[in-house]
């Protein structure tokens, strides 16, 4: 028998085999969904007491200072704040898994749950980083004008080691950014196998 005729029969064998589609079953995806809502709820947790840590931080600021800038934008951080946790819970709260979905029902919902979290992921910037902005600058701003009211001097020098004080921010905004589109691209996998499994058999 020569080499050629071998390999097309190991071909014909090959392309003859039954495909089977992927499969899961469905106590194992209950627990990926559960273990996936727990998940979200623990975030949304830490990012909720963080939230209640700023606001108590930027209030006391509130009190503390006097000056009007300062005091300005502290309010419109604490007011930013608030903002983002009101839209964490409207756009990325967790929800619950109803007991008596069927295996085609389970995956429509864990894949509609997987695709709520990750366009929340995919849009931080315009809910969760930029309600931040207004009342940063304004804070730095404030906090420029009551050290140059404190220790006159040379303006130009004290604008640059306060905005070299506030770079960091930039660069951690773009850390969030980019941690949350890679969490964003982690979920679209699990979307993309899920939606295999939905186009299979139960």
């Amino acid at each position: 028998m020569t080499n050629e005729s071998t390999s097309n029969e190991m071909k014909s064998l090959w392309q003859s085999q039954p495909t089977e589609p992927p499969s899961i079953r469905p106590e194992e995806l209950r627990r990926n969904m559960s273990k996936f809502e727990r998940k979200i709820l623990w975030r949304n947790v830490r990012e909720y007491a963080a939230g209640a840590v700023v606001i108590a931080i930027f209030g006391f600021y509130e009190w503390r200072f006097r000056t009007l800038l300062v005091r300005l934008g502290s309010g419109m951080i604490i007011a930013g704040t608030l903002y983002v946790m009101y839209q964490l819970h409207r756009r990325a709260s967790r929800r619950a898994m109803p007991a008596d979905l069927g295996s085609s029902t389970c995956i429509e919902f864990h894949r509609k749950s997987l695709e709520r979290q990750r366009d929340a992921l995919r849009t931080v910037w315009s809910w969760y980083l930029l309600p931040f902005v207004p009342g940063l600058s304004v804070l730095a701003i404030g906090s420029i004008l009551s050290q140059r009211a404190a220790h006159p001097g040379n303006l130009g020098q004290l604008v640059i080691s306060i905005l070299a004080s506030q770079g960091i921010i930039p660069a951690v905004f773009f850390a969030i950014w980019k941690l949350n589109r890679r969490a964003a691209d982690r979920l679209q996998t699990q979307i993309d196998e899920l939606n295999a499994l939905r186009e299979s058999p139960d």
